[in-house]
């Protein structure tokens, strides 16, 4: 287990501290967020107070924020929250309210399922992904292997994050990320950056990157995402994220976005269509991959598979527009 990271511990907050309190699952957040204030002195803020926004947070802390004794707030967040949201509106220059810590609070028994849930899947990543600290619940203490491979998981979606093991009555010890600075770094983002380090304990997960100058045929790409994440050919795909090009779509760049079965693809810029020559190589793919027994060496081949072959590419944008794409409109999902 990794230790708490501190990140400039001293004081360099101009306004109260607070700490944000996420998590799936309302019983579990609640009383951990509620022993969380309890052990700091901190006021406690529910879910139902939060949820009307960071002016009524703002109030709140004009009111009590300078009463003696009170050192900082942990805020309770529904289960719907945007943790990027919840980052932008604490981090603000006026904003007296300065988050110091991003807690995910996380049943592993009820990971799996929600996982597996379209509606769960992108929450529950994004929260595991934008956290500072994950506290974990741990029901069956037997179950090593299974805690093992969920904690194996965790560690490559939140590889900056701080874990932590919750006992009955213990909170974790305190973190201060300078969030104003940045968030931590998703596990795709340390990937596609190389600076990805695998736990020595991964409980079966792995990780691995894709990158090919060429863009997706539409058609090629549709079979292999059924057979990767539908069928699950070559692994079972937790999560992939990255940037891809559409040779249907050659004028946009996009976020490629998966968490369990559901793949999002959106637009991140929209450039002039391209001539060729040297631009033919901006066109191409760079994904970051991460699941359980992944087949690395086949999951690439079969994604080499489905870019543009020298006949297609050589073909030209024009050609490319006529492919027929079957993928959803921008900001639409695929599913696997």
């Amino acid at each position: 287990m990794r230790g708490s990271t501190e990140r400039g511990r001293e004081s360099v907050f101009d306004g109260i501290e607070a700490i944000a309190v996420v998590g799936l699952c309302a019983a579990e957040r609640r009383h951990y967020a509620m022993r969380l204030a309890r052990d700091r002195s901190y006021v406690f803020v529910p879910a139902e107070q939060t949820a009307q926004g960071i002016e009524a947070i703002d109030r709140l802390v004009d009111l009590v924020g300078m009463t003696s004794g009170v050192h900082g707030f942990v805020l309770e967040h529904g289960e719907g929250a945007d943790c990027a949201e919840i980052i932008g509106a604490l981090s603000a220059p006026d904003t007296r309210a300065v988050l110091t810590d991003l807690v995910c609070v996380l049943d592993l028994a009820c990971l799996h399922s929600d996982l597996d849930s379209e509606e769960r899947a992108g929450v529950l990543v994004s929260q595991i992904e934008f956290a500072s600290t994950l506290a974990l619940v741990t029901p069956d203490p037997a179950n090593s292997v299974g805690r093992e491979e969920a904690i194996g998981l965790i560690a490559h979606l939140a590889p900056e994050a701080s874990l932590f093991l919750r006992c009955e009555g213990a909170v974790h010890e305190p973190v201060c990320w300078q969030f104003g600075h940045r968030p931590p770094d998703a596990g795709w983002m340390a990937i596609l950056n190389s600076e990805f380090r695998p736990p020595a304990r991964a409980g079966g997960v792995r990780a691995c990157r894709f990158e090919q100058a060429r863009p997706f045929h539409p058609q090629r790409l549709q079979a292999v995402l059924s057979a990767a994440i539908g069928e699950g050919c070559w692994g079972r795909i937790v999560r992939s994220a990255g940037f891809a090009k559409l040779a249907s779509r050659p004028y946009a760049t996009a976020h490629w976005d998966q968490a369990g079965t559901l793949l999002t693809l959106s637009p991140l810029s929209v450039e002039p269509l391209p001539g060729g020559g040297p631009e033919l190589l901006a066109l191409g793919q760079d994904l970051a991959f991460i699941g359980f027994d992944l087949d690395e060496a086949g999951l690439c081949e079969a994604l080499d598979w489905a870019v543009l072959t020298d006949a297609e590419l050589l073909a030209g944008p024009m050609a490319w527009l006529e492919y027929h794409d079957e993928f959803p409109a921008w900001d639409s999902a695929h599913r696997g």
